[in-house]
């Protein structure tokens, strides 16, 4: 009986360890299927709409990087990037150490990013608590890649 009871402890530590959620929501790849950029209240870009194209953004434990290309009406641009991160509960920062645009290397950018169940929401700029300009911003939607 003691032999049971032990085993059935062991079982259930097992069963409970396997069940728990990453320490960081955020680790893994990440598919783009939704944007938008908001400047002075007015919409001025959406994916899918306004271009096309696909993303890719992947995390591990202190990197981020993405890439994709898009078409907007007959020009196609690449995008691609990837530096260090930070994740303090919803404020995310993201460090850029190399960029399609070299403007952005070597600057941090201040988000929220909301990770629930498969879908991950990032928005910036964000101030120290999280929150967001609601009259210009640009966010970003994504599935994770199974």
């Amino acid at each position: 009986m003691k032999k049971t009871a032990v085993l059935c402890s062991l079982l259930l530590i097992m069963l409970v360890a396997c069940k728990q959620e990453p320490l960081n929501p955020v680790i893994g790849a990440w598919d783009l299927f939704y944007a938008k950029q908001v400047v002075n209240d007015s919409v001025v870009a959406i994916y899918p709409d306004t271009y096309q194209g696909s993303q890719v953004k992947m995390w591990c434990n202190n990197y981020w990087m993405f890439v994709g290309q898009y078409k907007q009406d007959t020009i196609i641009s690449e995008s691609y990037g990837g530096g260090s991160y930070t994740l303090e509960g919803i404020v995310y920062k993201e460090t850029i150490e190399y960029h399609v645009t070299g403007d952005f290397i070597g600057k941090t950018l201040r988000m929220r990013i909301v990770v629930a169940n498969d879908t991950l929401i990032q928005v910036w700029p964000a101030d120290e608590t999280g929150e967001v300009d609601k009259s210009n911003y640009w966010s970003e939607k994504y599935v994770r890649v199974k």
